[in-house]
This record gives C-alpha cells, sequence and structure tokens, in this order.
C-alpha cells in the first residue's frame, strides 16, 4: 500500500501532447505543484508536455515506474496492464470508467483486469476513481487541478466517490482541517475501503480517519479494524433508502435491513457516523479536543439569548447543566462585579467588555470537577474585536490543553470574520450553540462506544449440539420443508436456549397421549405458515382436555377456508408460560456483515414499534446487556411503577446463547424467537416459539 501513497514515479497512460485532457491534467498538477518524484506519459504521439517526457511503448521508459494511472477507454486497459506487468509495474490505478457500472452488469472487462493482475501480482485501485493524494509529498492522481496544496494534515480520508472526496477535501482545507491522504476507490474491483483502512490504522502519520461509502463490499472486515483502532474513524454511509424491500419470512430480515445493520456495526465499534459534509467537518474538528467524558455542561455566555438557545441545546442531547457551586459563585465576585445579571448556569456574561476576564473566568470553570464541558457562546463585532477574539482563542487553546476538557466555541459574528477564523485559526469553532451543543454530543458519544467497546469483556463459549441440529437439517432438506416450529424450537434446546414444555400431536385424536400441565397453548405446525397468528394457528389459556380438542376442531376449519390452504402437519401443545414482558430476539447471515444479532420489545408489536437494536454476533454479555439499554422499553425490564425488575440477566444469557449459535451454524440464515417471554428477577425466562431457516 505504501507505494500508492509513496511512489518514487508515476506514469500516466492517455497523456496527450496537443491538447488539455485527464491524462494531460494529472501530469501538470503534479509537476506544477511540487512533486519531486519522476514522472512519464504514454499516449498516442511522443513528445513533451511541460518538460515531462511521454512515450507511445511503456517498453520504452527508461525505468519501471512504481505506479501506472490509466486514463484510456475501459477496453484498451487490460492489454496495457500486460504490457505493464512485463514492465514489472505492480501498483495499478484504473481512473477510467466504462465497465460494469456502465456496461448494465457485463464484468467481462473487470474479470480480463483481475485475471491479468493475478498473473503479475498486481494490486489495483478501481476502476472509475480518482486514485490517491498525499499532500505531505504533494503527490496527486485525480484529474482535478489543486492549489496551495498544504502539508503536514493528519486527517485520512477514504471516498467511494471521487467527486464527492474532493468536495470533502475543499470543505476541510476551508475549515482549518489540514487533510494528509486521500484514496477513491471507485468500483473496488480488489482494493476496497478495509484495505484502506488498515493502511490509516496503522499509518503514523494519519491520527483521524474519514470516510464516505456508498456500501461496504466486506463489511465483517471493516468491523474487526474498527473494533481494534485507537483512532477516531468517522463515516458517512449514504444509499440508505432502497425503493423497495424484499418481504421476509421472519421478523428478523424485515426490522434489520441493511443500514440498521450498519448503525449497529458502528455503535458496537466505536465509530462515529455523520450525516453529512458539516458534521464530518464538525466531528473532525471536536475529536481533536479532550473527549467529552460525562454529561455535565457548563454554558458561557456573551448573550443571555444565545443562553437560553444553548441550554435548549444542551436539553436536546441530554446534556445536565447542573448549577455552579457557591465556591465558584464567591470566586466569581473578586474576579468581576455584577450589576444586574444573576451568577448561574448557563452564565451570562453580557456584562464584560474584557477578555482577560473572559479567560480567567474560563479557567476557573474547567478547574471544577463538577463539569465534564464547556460550552462558549462568543458574540461579538468584527469591526472593534477581531484582534482580542483571536488572542482569545488562543487563550481558549492553551486551557483546553492544560485541563483536558472540552470547550465548544459558538463564534457568532459576521459571516467574512467567522470564514477567516474558520479557515485561519487552528483551534476548532462553531456557528451556534445547537451546533457547538452537537459537536459536544458526538465527543461524549464517541467516548462513551470507545469505552464500551475496550471493556467488552471476553465471548462467553456455549456447548451447541451441532449433530443434533445437522440431523434436523438434513430432514429439512429431504422433505424439501422450511423447520417447523417444533424442529425450531429442537435446535434451540440443542443450542442450550429450553423452550417450554411442549408435545406435538397429529389431530384431536391423539389429544388423550398428551401428558402436560393445564392450560396449556395450541399451535399449527405448518410448512407454509411460519406466522402462526397471521393464519389464526394460536390458541391460548386452553383450561382442559375437552376445550384443547374443540380448539383443534376450530383451528382445523380456519384452515380449510384459506386460500392457498397451508399445509397441516400438526399441531403443538404447549404448556402456558407465566406472564412477563415480552421481548424478541432474533439473528441473521448478513451478505456483508456475516451473523448478527437483533434484540427487542417482542409478542404481537415487534412490527409496529420496532424498538429494537442490532450487534455483529458473537457478543459479549456486556454488549448484550448494553444492546437491551439501548432499547426504549428498557425501562419496563429496569421495573416501573411498582412493579420489580425484570430477569435481565438471563434474557443476555439467551441473547449470547443465540448469538453463539448464529456464529458457529453458517448452516442458518435467520432465527426468531418470539416471544422470549422475562419473568421477574430471578425467576429466569421462557422461550415459546422459534422460527428457523436454513
Amino acid at each position: 500500500m505504501e507505494k500508492f501513497f509513496y511512489p518514487r514515479s508515476l506514469v500516466v497512460f492517455g497523456a496527450s501532447i496537443t491538447k488539455m485532457n485527464l491524462g494531460q491534467i494529472v501530469l501538470l498538477n503534479n509537476k506544477q505543484n511540487g512533486y519531486e518524484g519522476a514522472l512519464y506519459g504514454v499516449g498516442s504521439k511522443a513528445g513533451v508536455i511541460d518538460g515531462i517526457p511521454v512515450y507511445t511503448d511503456i517498453a520504452d521508459l527508461p525505468e519501471t515506474p512504481d505506479v501506472a494511472i490509466f486514463l484510456t477507454p475501459a477496453k484498451t486497459i487490460p492489454a496495457l496492464m500486460e504490457a505493464c506487468g512485463q514492465k514489472g509495474i505492480e501498483r495499478i490505478v484504473i481512473e477510467s470508467g466504462g465497465f460494469s457500472e456502465y456496461s448494465r452488469g457485463d464484468y467481462s472487462l473487470e474479470n480480463e483486469v483481475l485475471k491479468v493482475a493475478k498473473k503479475y501480482g498486481m494490486k489495483v485501485i478501481g476502476p472509475n476513481c480518482v486514485g490517491t493524494i498525499n499532500f505531505d509529498i504533494k503527490m496527486m492522481m485525480p484529474f482535478t487541478f489543486f492549489k496551495d496544496i498544504p502539508t503536514g494534515g493528519r486527517v485520512g480520508l477514504i471516498a467511494q466517490s471521487g467527486g464527492i472526496g474532493a468536495t470533502y477535501l475543499r470543505a476541510m482545507t476551508g475549515y482549518g482541517i489540514k487533510p494528509g491522504k486521500f484514496v477513491a476507490t471507485g468500483n473496488k474491483l480488489q482494493l476496497d475501503e478495509v484495505d484502506f483502512l488498515e493502511y490509516f490504522v496503522h499509518d503514523d502519520k494519519t491520527e483521524i480517519i474519514t470516510v464516505y461509502l456508498e456500501g461496504f463490499k466486506r463489511g465483517r472486515a471493516f468491523f474487526d479494524l474498527a473494533m481494534q483502532s485507537e483512532k477516531p474513524i468517522i463515516v458517512q454511509k449514504s444509499n440508505r433508502s432502497p425503493l423497495s424491500a424484499k418481504i421476509a419470512q421472519s421478523h428478523t430480515t424485515a426490522l434489520s435491513n441493511s443500514d440498521e445493520v450498519v448503525d449497529g456495526c458502528f455503535r458496537q465499534a466505536g465509530v462515529i457516523r455523520i450525516e453529512d459534509e458539516l458534521d464530518l467537518i464538525n466531528a473532525t474538528r471536536v475529536v481533536r479536543l479532550p473527549l467529552m467524558k460525562g454529561r455535565r455542561v457548563a454554558v458561557l455566555s456573551r448573550s443571555g439569548g444565545h443562553a437560553v438557545l444553548s441550554a435548549d441545546a444542551c436539553a436536546r442531547y441530554g446534556f445536565d447543566i447542573i448549577p455552579f457551586p457557591p465556591s465558584f459563585i464567591e470566586k466569581l465576585k473578586t474576579i468581576y462585579n455584577t450589576r444586574v445579571i444573576a451568577h448561574q448556569n448557563p452564565l451570562d456574561l453580557g456584562e464584560i467588555f474584557d477578555y482577560t476576564i473572559f479567560i480567567a473566568i474560563l479557567e476557573e470553570t474547567l478547574k471544577l470537577d463538577t463539569y465534564d464541558g464547556v460550552l462558549f457562546n462568543h458574540l461579538y463585532a468584527a469591526n472593534f474585536e477581531a484582534e482580542m477574539s483571536r488572542t482569545f482563542l488562543s487563550g481558549v487553546e492553551k486551557l483546553v490543553a492544560k485541563y483536558q476538557k472540552p470547550v465548544c466555541l459558538a463564534m457568532i459574528s459576521s459571516r467574512e470574520e467567522i470564514l477567516d477564523i474558520s479557515k485561519n485559526h487552528t483551534y476548532p469553532t462553531f456557528t451556534s450553540p445547537l451546533e457547538a451543543a452537537a459537536a459536544l454530543h458526538v465527543s461524549l458519544t464517541y467516548y462513551e462506544r470507545k469505552k464500551a467497546r475496550d471493556a467488552r469483556g471476553k465471548i462467553p463459549s456455549y456447548k451447541i449440539d451441532l449433530p443434533a441440529i445437522s440431523i434436523i437439517r438434513e430432514r429439512c432438506l429431504l422433505d424439501a420443508r422450511i423447520p417447523l416450529t417444533d424442529d425450531a424450537l429442537n435446535i434451540c434446546s440443542a443450542a442450550g436456549l429450553q423452550p417450554v414444555k411442549s408435545m406435538v400431536i397429529k389431530n384431536a385424536k391423539t389429544v388423550g397421549r398428551i401428558q402436560l400441565k393445564y392450560p396449556v397453548a395450541l399451535k399449527l405446525v405448518s410448512r407454509d405458515a411460519s406466522h402462526k397468528s397471521d393464519v389464526g394457528g394460536v390458541r391460548i389459556n386452553i383450561l382442559n382436555r375437552g376445550s384443547l380438542i374443540a380448539s383443534i376442531a376450530e383451528m382445523e376449519k380456519t384452515i380449510k377456508l384459506l386460500k392457498p390452504r397451508p399445509v397441516i402437519d400438526g399441531f403443538m401443545v404447549q404448556e402456558m408460560a407465566p406472564s412477563g414482558i415480552e421481548c424478541f430476539v432474533g439473528g441473521r447471515r448478513d451478505k456483508a456483515f456475516g451473523p448478527i444479532i437483533i434484540v427487542g420489545l417482542g409478542g404481537i408489536f415487534i412490527e409496529i414499534f420496532k424498538d429494537t437494536t442490532i450487534a455483529l454476533a458473537p457478543v459479549t454479555k456486556k454488549e448484550a446487556s448494553d444492546m437491551l439499554k439501548e432499547l426504549q422499553a428498557y425501562p419496563l425490564l429496569q421495573g416501573v411503577r411498582g412493579k420489580g425488575r425484570a430477569d435481565v440477566k438471563a434474557l443476555v444469557d439467551v441473547i449470547c446463547r443465540v448469538s453463539t449459535l448464529l456464529t458457529n451454524c453458517p448452516e442458518i440464515s435467520e432465527l426468531d424467537l418470539n416471544p422470549v417471554i422475562v419473568h421477574p428477577d430471578g425467576q429466569g425466562v421462557s422461550i415459546v416459539d422459534a422460527r428457523i431457516f436454513f
């Protein structure tokens, strides 16, 4: 990977000596910005471009370049790569489009490219990309002109789209952020975001990693790297709203589309997810400050109105604006004399015009163990206070470094002044109280999730009877059917997930064989009806044998009226479980991320409220517990309105066992346990229904 960012020489295919074209732009970009490596062109005519030699044949080059860049028609590239292979070039960047994204799924050209790459051990970026940039050595592969290239940047940017990547680069420099390295991955034929994420994670000159993605190629590998990264990873993942979705056999698929899986992955790995360009900029700026380690915020404001706005903004993000301690109030009286405005949090500093007093008050605030961060509204007139404000910013920067707490400054002045501050001052600033509060929220969320990730603990070990599961699967394949309800519950048993006591009978005539305690529940067993309640296939609280026989007859009559009519494979009779909180535990195998686990409020309300959370399996007990805390229904499990706490520990065990089952039995594509009835603390759970698909 190093050669893509530190090439000693570049050759550009498709460089014209007679007219400005994309290949010529790449060469001129590097020459005019001061790239010191050797530059070569290959085109239809030999000649020179601003001192750069252009050849008609790669074999004529006086050396073997480190990287070849292609800006020629797609159909010419396999042959040109063959020539590069014979020359010994092993790093290829295909900037040309016209591959499968243009030919409606025809991958023949891609396959030819991969064949040549494999033959010569080549690494390929693209197609349909703009390559890499290393700002420190002023090396740039994109066919867009750059000027005034900054050096010394510590931010790495991976973008699937070259256009959006270029937009982000310009936005960063406009807000005083120096990018260090950049790559646009394009179609990701060979190298993808995981390859470059791994490079940036280990790159000593990259401190913050930013990413724009439209889709994951290897989501699990991305997750594994993010789990290990000590560097902040900030991602905008677009392509979030598919126009249509497959109707699922199970709740799990319906409730866990790809974007929700991405959310779960990011939350679990401590990745910062942002929504747009400004969010990316603000997140990049705030993680450069010491992280917010709690919810207690002190608000200092040069405007009373902005103090009120700050209080609203802090409330929106769940921050605590607790009163200043009496000792702090007494200290304020020695710093300045207030005449009108009360000493409280938020603290209105509208009476003060001495900037040294602002710094003194801020320092006294940062000294307090009472607060985890500060939101400061600096409202000022640029024509009178511009110079003082820059001195103030430098003072804030020193205090933040000294006390290791974040201070988010809302700089409120003329547009021109704020643009100048953003671009030219090293300390990050924001444009409103809401934006500053949002930045503190990003900082705190990143801190909390990274802390939870690093303290996740060990994956629990459970025994699973895989041979028993294999027998059930083979029987289902032989009968060309899905696992029936009793099959699914038997698979649960094999994983240590003991369901309530039950028995399957063929019809009402076999009721006499039942050895269960009444009351019981009656459930249809059918290969054609995975959602039994939808076809009238569930009856509960049946009190005796006579009622059970009548319920079977009634259910048979209901089923026979359906069109199409489901096959009746039998009837399951279950002992009624004690009442409790109905939860849902399920999972599925995601194409990009592998096994995932989904937890939520269960029963008949699961698809109405969709109160669920997702994580990648396997999960630890702490991760399972944290998943429950993400739910809006979590207070129900903790006990409300006089009700005692539910057996959360037992539910956590179920989550971990389902997680282990999905991880160790790759033949299972989807799994639902709904409901899992959670009883009072110490009384466990009841698993009363399951759906499993191979």
